[in-house]
Order: structure tokens, then sequence, then C-alpha cells
């Protein structure tokens, strides 16, 4: 409990630094701290006694035997012969509280070993049990999307309920929506990141388990909000994407993707190795190779989630650039909260408490007053909100 909600305070600090909030925030933090130092004394004192009769009964083991040396001198033993008996028995019995010290102590870890080696063994299970069960085709006819009565919750819950709808292949379609209102899902459902707990989603015809993992891996391509770059040069990290690539093919990908003026920023270029000294890359660059990643990999799905959210003013326009560049002929599906990055998409569809509520193009949309256009003003006076002095 203490580990969990020391995550929660650390992350919660940001919002008391811009609010100035105080530390009556996290109560529930301090409540922890105090709740878990009251069961480390109380544990403490359980081990009080015996631990206590252990180290007597080994420290006054030599003064056992005093009556014992006092019965040999009187039968005539010799004195320096039980001085030294006296002596060797004193530091053994040290020994042996020493022994049974890190006897114990090996004990204690053991033990918490064990526990950690089964929390991580329930972990793989518990991730195994949700992991979407794959089938052995390798190919896709067509690249067409079906959700047929989908429901899909992460815990009790449900995200998705019968949720039904097609997405013919070879187009763009933007998925938009207030937080938490299945957007993610349906793109992680897609991508077989999970599997779904009733109806049938099918892609090409076929239902997503009847599908080989290569073939899911092989066909779709996933650009998350906060890319991942592995800690090998940047080169190494476009060709995870394509492994069979060669130079010239990565170096496309990286001209695609508008990565050229990141190269030219390193004496290196290509070869510079991520994380190493002096190499500093904002969120829209470390995006921009992840698309080149994404390029290289020439998936006939793609599936951008909020995408360009990392990008400053200064990197959006070369992302989206590149955006133009991955998306060309594949189906796509786009989730943005920047609502500017997706109006000229094929089809926009509106998701709200895990159902499609509207479909159509944004001039379509816009034309009557629906949930879209409600969305869309409310994004254009965000935008136009100022600090006044």
């Amino acid at each position: 409990n203490m580990n969990s909600e020391a995550v929660e305070y650390v992350r919660g600090m940001q919002v008391v630094k811009i609010f100035k909030g105080t530390l009556q925030s996290f109560k529930i933090f301090y409540q922890t701290i105090v709740d878990y130092s009251k069961f480390c004394i109380e544990y403490t004192y359980s081990c009080r006694l015996p631990y206590v009769i252990f180290q007597i009964l080994l420290n006054i083991a030599p003064a056992i035997l005093l009556p014992l040396v006092a019965v040999l001198l009187d039968r005539g033993e010799s004195v320096q012969f039980l001085l030294a008996k006296l002596l060797y028995f004193a530091v053994v019995s040290g020994l042996f509280l020493v022994t049974f010290n890190k006897v114990m102590y090996v004990g204690q870890n053991s033990f918490m070993g064990a526990q950690a080696v089964d929390k991580l063994e329930a972990l793989f299970v518990e991730m195994q049990k949700d992991k979407l069960e794959t089938g052995e085709l390798d190919q896709m006819e067509n690249f067409e999307i079906a959700f047929d009565h989908v429901s899909f919750g992460y815990k009790d819950e449900n995200v998705l309920e019968d949720l039904s709808f097609k997405l013919p292949q070879h187009q763009t379609y933007a998925l938009v929506g207030a937080s938490g209102s299945g957007k993610s899902t349906i793109a992680k459902l897609i991508s077989g990141f999970y599997k779904i707990n009733s109806g049938q989603l099918k892609i090409g015809g076929r239902e997503i388990s009847a599908y080989s993992e290569k073939a899911l891996e092989k066909h779709i391509a996933f650009v998350f909000q906060n890319a991942k770059l592995f800690k090998t040069s940047i080169f190494e990290n476009v060709r995870m994407g394509n492994p069979e690539a060669d130079n010239e093919m990565v170096m496309e990908a990286l001209h695609q993707a508008k990565c050229d003026d990141i190269l030219a920023k390193f004496e290196q270029k290509e070869k510079t190795v991520i994380g190493s000294k002096g190499v500093d890359l904002s969120g829209g660059e470390i995006q921009r190779i992840a698309i080149a990643r994404a390029l290289l990999k020439d998936a006939d799905i793609i599936i951008l989630d909020e995408a360009s959210a990392a990008a400053d003013p200064e990197n959006e326009y070369e992302i989206q650039q590149a955006f133009s560049n991955l998306i060309r002929n594949k189906t796509v599906i786009m989730i943005a909260h920047r609502l500017s990055s997706i109006r000229q998409a094929d089809e926009i569809l509106v998701v709200d408490n895990g159902q499609i509520v509207e479909r159509g193009t944004d001039q379509k949309l816009m034309s009557f007053d629906s949930r879209y256009k409600q969305l869309q003003v409310a994004f254009n006076q965000a935008n136009q909100w100022r600090v006044v002095q």
C-alpha cells in the first residue's frame, strides 16, 4: 500500500507545485506511512521475547558450565585444562550466536525472494489470461475492419458494450470523443493487445484470433503517444521496424519521416546512439524517428494513438508531413484530442460511452448541431483562451 501511494504522491508533485497545494492533499499517503510504522513496531515487539531468550541462552552457555567445572576441580582435574575448555565453549557459543543470526537472515531473504517470484509468476499468468489467442493464418486477404456486437472490459465493468461498425480498407478514420469514451480501447483491440469478451472482431473477413502473431505484427503498426526509443543508434532504432531492411531503405524511411534535420544535428548522423552524452531529442523528434520505424515496417493498417500530442509547434508541421507519407494507401485509424489535425480524415467517428454515436466527414458533421460540432467549438474556444494581465 505504501509503495503504491508513494507513486501517486510523486505523480501529484507537479499539481502541488503548480497550484500551491499542501501536504494535506496527500493524507492517504501520510496515513499509509503511519500504518506501516505501526506494523513494523508491532512486528518487532512480537519478536522481542523469543529473540532475547535466544540470545541469553547462547550467551550464558559458559556460565552454565561453571558448576561442572567446580565438580571436576573437586575430582582433581587440571585447572589449566578446565580453563582452556571453558574458554573454548565461550568462543564456540559466540560463534553459534553469529551463525544462527546469519541463518535467520538467510531464511528471511529466502522467504522474501520466494514471495517476489510468486508475485512475478502470478503477474505472468494474469498477463497470459487476457492475451489474444492467435491462429495459423499468416496473410490477410484485405484490411477491412469490422466490429460485430463486441463487448470488452478491463475488469468487471465493460468499456465497450455490444459495439458494431465497419471500416472499409484504404481509408483514413479518426476516432474522437471525451477521455474514457473507449477510443484507445478500440485501437488496442484492433491491434490484438487483448481478447474480446464477446462478439466478433474481424479483419479482412476473418476473426482476428484466426491470424498468427506473425500476421498481426506484419500487417498492423501502432504509433503511440509516448514513443519509446532504445539505447542504440538512430539507424538501429528505425531498422527494428524491418530487420531485413538494407541501409538505403532505412535512410529513405528517415527522409520520408522528415528526420533529415535531426541527423544534421549530430556529427555521427544516423549512427548517433540514443541516450549517449550530448544526444538530446525533443518529444517531436522522438516521434518522427518512431514514424520512420513505422514507415520501414510498411504495415497495411496504421493506428495513431495521440501520435502528435508530444510535438511542440516547431515539430508539428514536420510530423504532419511525415504522417502524410506514412498513411498513403493504408487503412488508418487516428485518435486525436487535437481536433484540427483530423479534419481531412475520410470519415470521423464520434465515440461516447463505448458506442459510435456519429460518423461522417468533417463537412457533414459540422452541417448540423452534432456532438462532433460541439467538440470542435469547445476545442476552438480552448485554443483562443489567453491569460489577461
